[in-house]
């Protein structure tokens, strides 16, 4: 069994791979947690993405005191997809690994094609879009500020208005000030993805967009998206699954 770990700045995604099967699939608060899943399996290898190096630091140290060392994607790591990005020393993992998630999930079902496009969307903390053009090429996206970002940044920076949460929405005119914040925020975040996958479209000038979607913010803007998508809570944990098999010299689809 292979433990793919997604360590993101709130929580921490977790799969277990039977081969290309993802068997069990775990939203863990912190490290404590995931070492306990650790402690509770016995995994073949244990391959990490992480946005935050102090978490990563951690879970490593206290791993090679059980004598496992985890396998950590970083930008040196052999990737499925050519990252055609002009500071690629600067890219998220995260974002890599969601975009070969959708480029795996996608090639198992048909290859991509010239004209085509598939889109990542991570919805976390932050907001990601990431644009995979043929032949596999990893072409860029956004980096947006996420939903809980959002009203954290209202409340935080602003004198006078109130703490706000999802809950608060009712309507796109906000009969209060609470949700009035609700809807600003709900429909700057849905409306970025919707406004930007159209531009993305017209720009890379692809006939069909294959979208796919993970995150936790998923279930509150999933009621404003108005086009198809595959949602996938396990996107980037297939991504990493899919790395792995790079750096292992074994096909992800066999």
């Amino acid at each position: 069994m292979l433990l793919a770990c997604d360590i993101g700045n709130t929580n921490i995604k977790a799969g277990i791979f039977a081969d290309e099967r993802l068997t069990e699939f775990h939203f863990l608060p912190g490290i404590t947690p995931l070492l306990g899943l650790i402690k509770k399996n016995k995994f073949r290898d244990i391959v990490i993405s992480s946005v935050v190096p102090s978490k990563t630091k951690y879970l490593a140290d206290n791993l090679h005191t059980l004598n496992l060392k985890p396998i950590i994607i970083n930008n040196n790591s052999s990737f499925n997809l050519k990252i055609d990005y002009d500071s690629p020393e600067t890219l998220g993992i995260d974002r890599i690994c969601s975009a070969e998630g959708a480029y795996y999930l996608h090639s198992k079902e048909k290859e991509l094609k010239k004209e085509q496009v598939i889109i990542s969307i991570d919805l976390g903390t932050a907001s990601t879009l990431n644009v995979v053009k043929y032949p596999r090429i990893f072409a860029g996206g956004i980096i947006a500020p996420g939903a809980d970002l959002m009203f954290r940044s209202l409340k935080n920076d602003t004198a006078q208005l109130p703490n706000v949460s999802i809950e608060a929405y009712k309507n796109i005119i906000g009969r209060t000030t609470d949700e009035s914040i609700a809807s600003g925020v709900m429909h700057s975040a849905s409306g970025l993805i919707v406004s930007a996958i159209k531009l993305i479209q017209t720009e890379t000038k692809a006939k069909e967009v294959f979208i796919y979607i993970t995150g936790g913010n998923f279930g509150n803007i999933k009621r404003f998206l108005n086009f198809e998508y595959v949602y996938e809570k396990g996107l980037v944990l297939y991504g990493i699954n899919a790395i792995y098999k790079k750096n292992n010299g074994i096909n992800p689809h066999s």
